[in-house]
């Protein structure tokens, strides 16, 4: 006598992400330059992750409250957020946020880098010079969207 009644399973490609909650994560980009931000987007929407660029005169701290992002990614040198600016709001904002910051290889920025994530008190903050390496990229946002739970894909 068989005592287990059994049912088909829907197979519903949706399913998982609804059973776990996964949301879709934003990267805020502090730039004023386009090409960083076509740049970004390809590894972002691989990653299934939205960007939302601020460029200088838009009010960062307000952007970060609206869109609660899992990242943000800054170039040292904008002209009225440059990556000093980026890194008291962000801390002003969340200390544990994960940061990712661009420079041009200036070894004076990068000291100066340094010495204001201690400042600000950062604890997550990644540094760069010049272009990121997409591996380097893609391992910054998957860390940042694990942390946040907001990550479907599973590492190899």
């Amino acid at each position: 006598m068989n005592m287990i009644k059994s049912s088909a399973v829907l197979r519903d490609q949706g399913f998982l992400s609804v059973m776990t909650g996964v949301r879709q994560g934003v990267v805020i980009v502090v730039s004023d330059d386009p090409a960083l931000v076509e740049a970004l987007e390809p590894v972002c929407t691989f990653l299934e992750l939205q960007p939302a660029c601020v460029t200088s005169g838009m009010d960062l701290l307000s952007t970060l409250r609206q869109q609660k992002p899992i990242a943000v990614i800054s170039d040292l040198d904008n002209e009225e957020q440059d990556g000093f600016h980026t890194m008291k709001v962000v801390a002003d904002y969340h200390r544990e946020l994960p940061l990712f910051m661009l420079s041009d290889g200036d070894p004076i920025l990068m000291g100066a880098t340094d010495a204001m994530q201690e400042v600000c008190g950062l604890t997550k903050v990644t540094q760069s010079t010049g272009a990121p390496l997409a591996g380097e990229l893609v391992s910054f946002l998957f860390s940042a969207g694990r942390r946040a739970g907001c990550m479907r894909l599973v590492p190899i």
